[in-house]
């Protein structure tokens, strides 16, 4: 694993970039003023977004701005960085789409390859992989109709029931855990008359941990975070995620934050690269049980989330971690096609 000395480490900008980066999200400021946008049905998204492309700017990185993924087809030949953080559109898996089609029009692009997007966008396939590399997982089981729902899962009680898919908890309420399978029946069927896909875990008792992470020649893990929850059981619903009113804190356990160092260059070595992600668990701290639940790329870096919470004890702030980010992702994608190809010139 990597030194310690997590500062020594990261990738700084040059003093002067001539790196052109196209930063894309749903309430991206816009020219000519780049004014932060007023939206009062998207929590603090606006101003995350505004303070990530003010920092992307002061940084010296000639950056464009988006507030739509169609700009992506103007990119070829203009750009040399696609950063992206439109991870809701309107469609199913929308954290694939940019990643995609970034790869169609030879653009690189801050997150991981589509098909990495893809397996962390599948909380079950990302499990199934996690299992595959010796990290401990909740046993699970997935429902995509309500006529499957008739068969219980092949384990007991009780049940934590959450979307398949999807960013930002969506789908998750005190209501996902449920003791019994009428229950837990229940609470899919709703999720599937939403049209969403169910996956069924055994309830693991404890806290929520997050692990968050940067890429380098080996994976920087920057700490263990505990999200502040006041919900039954300790878990992170829909509301806390999106409106984030209780925050975050460091959370101390030498053997766990052992363990999961250890989960993460697993994952690395399997997976990576990514230039930024976050690995979840369940954590009980009575017994010392860790379950990993899910890992996010291009997860939330603002200056109140985790990713920065982590990164501020050893000395770093939303701006060391941008310019790693977009550094370190230009270099692993050195060799991607930088200009347009014939067939979407």
């Amino acid at each position: 694993m990597v030194s310690p000395v997590v500062s020594d480490l990261l990738i700084r900008p040059p003093k002067t970039s001539t790196t052109r980066i196209l930063f894309i999200a749903r309430h991206a400021p816009q020219e000519p003023n780049y004014a932060c946008r007023s939206y009062p049905g998207d929590g603090g998204y606006p101003a995350y977004y505004h303070r990530v492309w003010q920092v992307l700017t002061d940084l010296g990185y000639r950056v464009r701005t988006a507030n739509h993924c169609l700009a992506l087809l103007a990119a070829p030949g203009h750009v040399d960085l696609v950063f992206s953080l439109y991870n809701r559109i309107p469609i199913d898996h929308p954290e694939i789409f940019v990643a995609s089609t970034c790869a169609f029009l030879g653009l690189p692009n801050v997150g991981a390859g589509p098909n990495i997007r893809a397996l962390a966008e599948d909380k079950w396939l990302s499990k199934l992989a996690a299992r595959a590399v010796g990290i401990p997982v909740a046993e699970g089981a997935i429902y995509c109709s309500a006529e499957e729902l008739a068969v219980p899962p092949p384990f007991v009680g009780p049940y934590f029931v959450k979307n398949r898919f999807g960013a930002a908890s969506e789908g998750i309420s005190v209501e996902s855990i449920q003791d019994d399978w009428a229950g837990a029946a229940a609470v899919a069927r709703a999720l599937l008359e939403r049209g969403l896909a169910v996956l069924v875990e055994a309830y693991i008792p404890g806290i929520d941990l997050t692990v968050p992470m940067l890429g380098g020649r080996q994976p920087i893990m920057l700490g263990v975070v505990r999200p502040r929850s006041d919900q039954i059981g300790g878990i992170i619903t829909e509301h806390l995620k999106r409106d984030d009113p209780l925050g975050y804190e460091l959370f101390r356990d030498d053997a766990a934050e052992t363990a999961m160092r250890a989960d993460v260059t697993a994952l690395w070595v399997a997976l990576g690269p990514m230039d930024y992600a976050r690995l979840d668990y369940r954590f009980d701290p009575r017994s010392g049980r860790r379950v990993f639940l899910e890992f996010n790329i291009c997860c939330h870096i603002g200056r109140s989330g985790a990713i920065c919470l982590a990164a501020g004890q050893w000395g770093l702030d939303q701006a060391d971690l941008l310019g790693h980010v977009v550094e370190y992702c230009l270099s692993r994608q050195s060799t991607t096609i930088r200009e347009p190809r014939a067939w979407v010139s």
